[in-house]
């Protein structure tokens, strides 16, 4: 027999919880009778709920679900939903937090945490918002006065990150189906950054002049601050070559939208 007398909103909220684990009082309310009891009906809707959050887990690291194998995924995948139930409208968002999950269950096992990192975050890249970005040709028509004060505005999918690890080589290889190289620890952390350009992910490696610079530009520092970092890592004669070319790159990259300070356009 079942309870028809309880509120719509109420049996919702009830079997909400049973899919959560949590103590629910929605067996009440479920048809038991042949050819399935309650408790075998509710078990179908757990079970798919758990099956559908590690599909989706999936879908954003795929990679890391190589690293592992299907049995180990699979059981890191209930894991993570017992700790970390949905609490997203959109399933796009699910498994934000997988990477500091995976460091606790493998930590003898680094690498695995970075290349979850590296794949949640290649999925920021590609959701994040579109700005329409500066060429080249627009740095160039800034006039030499205004250079000292110039700020620049960056890409919304702009994103950094450090690896300790030689992460970015063993995504690439999965990616190809390629076997990947063992783990290999840097000598010190890389810092790389990552972007959206024409629908397109990319990512590449700073070096230490660079990553000063971008860390510089993106705190809201104009060109000559950014040239007075650069002087803490390169020889004065180098600086102005190096500042010039590091902006032309990122204009080629499409990750600069638009420029401020007290002498440039405001349509730039």
């Amino acid at each position: 027999m079942t309870n028809l007398q309880i509120p719509l909103r109420e049996l919702q909220r009830d079997m909400q919880r049973h899919l959560l684990g949590e103590e629910s009082g929605v067996t009440a309310a479920i048809v038991d009778a042949p050819p399935l009891g309650a408790a075998d009906r509710l078990a179908i809707y757990r079970n798919a709920y758990q099956v559908r959050l590690i599909d989706a887990l999936h879908e954003t690291y795929p990679v890391l679900h190589g690293l592992l194998g299907d049995e180990a995924w699979v059981d890191l995948g209930h894991a993570y939903v017992a700790a970390h139930p949905s609490v997203f409208r959109s399933i796009r968002w699910y498994g934000r937090e997988l990477a500091e999950f995976v460091a606790g269950c493998y930590g003898d096992a680094p690498i695995l945490a970075e290349v979850a990192l590296l794949e949640w975050t290649l999925s920021e890249v590609f959701d994040a918002m579109d700005a329409p970005s500066l060429q080249r040709a627009d740095l160039s028509a800034v006039e030499s006065s205004a250079w000292g004060s110039l700020t620049f505005r960056f890409h919304p999918s702009l994103r950094r990150l450090s690896f300790s690890w030689n992460t970015a080589a063993v995504w690439k290889a999965m990616s190809a189906d390629e076997t990947p190289p063992g783990p290999e620890l840097a000598a010190a952390p890389i810092r790389w950054l990552l972007w959206r350009q024409n629908l397109q992910n990319y990512f590449r490696s700073m070096n230490a002049p660079e990553s000063a610079a971008l860390d510089s530009a993106l705190r809201g520092g104009n060109f000559a601050q950014i040239c007075e970092d650069l002087g803490a890592l390169l020889p004065p004669e180098e600086i102005p070559a190096a500042a010039a070319s590091l902006l032309g790159a990122w204009a080629d990259s499409g990750i600069i939208t638009g420029l401020g300070g007290s002498d440039a356009q405001a349509s730039q």
